[in-house]
């Protein structure tokens, strides 16, 4: 095997192992399922995953092949498909930074967002002559760079009570960092196997650490306490009682039945006849419905 093949099934079966590993992580915190900004964040990576699967190994992989040239129309198709993809994981990841960023207000997010798209404009005018974007295989940079430059700035500029300064600061680094990263892929265009391979890998590093850095540095204890304003105004507007009013905060932080009922030492039934209940109050039919009904009141 050739020094090029080697790297690019090496970079391959780490960018897996990066994969399996995010997920198992974003789905093991089953006590962070309730808050908003995890949410948005499992969407964004496994919509980033699809489409670094979907469409930039599958492209590499195509390349790799010794008929590249033959299937080289079916490459550019499923670039194009594997668009939307990397577009909503980066409004995905711009809303989890929003959600983060609890203070973050218009006077931040729109300027910021009016400066990055400013300078994308104005290097692909003056610098790129407009050539790079009939480059399929970049475009997603471009979603990449705004996205990452947009909550590499809020994470800058606007503190969290979810966060230490450290962690935020650290979180800050590795956003501006997958922004020069997408930048360069912006910038530049390789069609080196070698090369493409190592940049998926760096691709999903990066975003990996994002994700798995923050699930592990939040306080969990400063996201339960986002909820407790908005739990009073849900409890007061539906008249709960003291003990339906434990239970539906029990049901946002996200435990099951049983977890509940060990908690406040009581029977399983007697959960699920006070969940009947609170279902009847609020006429939800389920525990989804019932989050979502809570959140209204965030």
């Amino acid at each position: 095997m050739t020094v090029e093949g080697l790297v690019f099934w090496i970079s391959f079966i780490f960018c897996l192992a990066l994969t399996a590993g995010g997920i198992m992580v974003i789905f093991r915190f089953t006590k962070l399922k309730a808050l908003p900004a995890f949410q948005h964040l499992q969407y964004f990576l496994i919509l980033l995953y699809t489409f670094g699967f979907y469409s930039l190994w599958s492209e590499s992989f195509i390349a790799f092949m010794p008929f590249a040239e033959q299937v080289k129309p079916f490459s550019k198709v499923l670039t194009v498909l594997g668009i939307p993809f990397i577009a909503f994981s980066a409004a995905q990841q711009m809303y989890w930074s929003k959600q983060v960023t609890l203070k973050s207000t218009h006077w931040v997010v729109i300027p910021s967002l009016a400066v990055i798209v400013s300078i994308v404009a104005i290097t692909q005018y003056y610098a790129l002559e407009w050539t790079v974007l009939t480059s399929l295989p970049n475009v997603y940079a471009v979603f990449g760079f705004v996205a990452s430059a947009f909550c590499g700035t809020l994470f800058l500029t606007q503190k969290t009570t979810l966060l230490l300064t450290r962690d935020r600061l650290v979180l800050t680094a590795a956003l501006f960092a997958l922004a020069i990263f997408y930048g360069f892929e912006y910038m530049t265009s390789t069609v080196n196997v070698m090369l493409q391979a190592l940049s998926h890998f760096v691709f999903f590093l990066l975003n990996t650490f994002i994700a798995v850095y923050f699930v592990y540095t939040i306080k969990y204890e400063a996201a339960k306490g986002i909820e407790a304003p908005s739990a009073e105004a849900f409890i007061a507007r539906f008249a709960l009682t003291a003990r339906e009013s434990e239970i539906v905060r029990e049901i946002y932080s996200g435990k099951t039945n049983q977890e509940i009922a060990d908690t406040l030492f009581v029977t399983l039934q007697t959960i699920k006849d006070h969940t009947s209940r609170i279902y009847q109050k609020t006429d939800v039919k389920s525990r989804a419905q019932l989050i979502r009904l809570m959140r209204d009141f965030v």
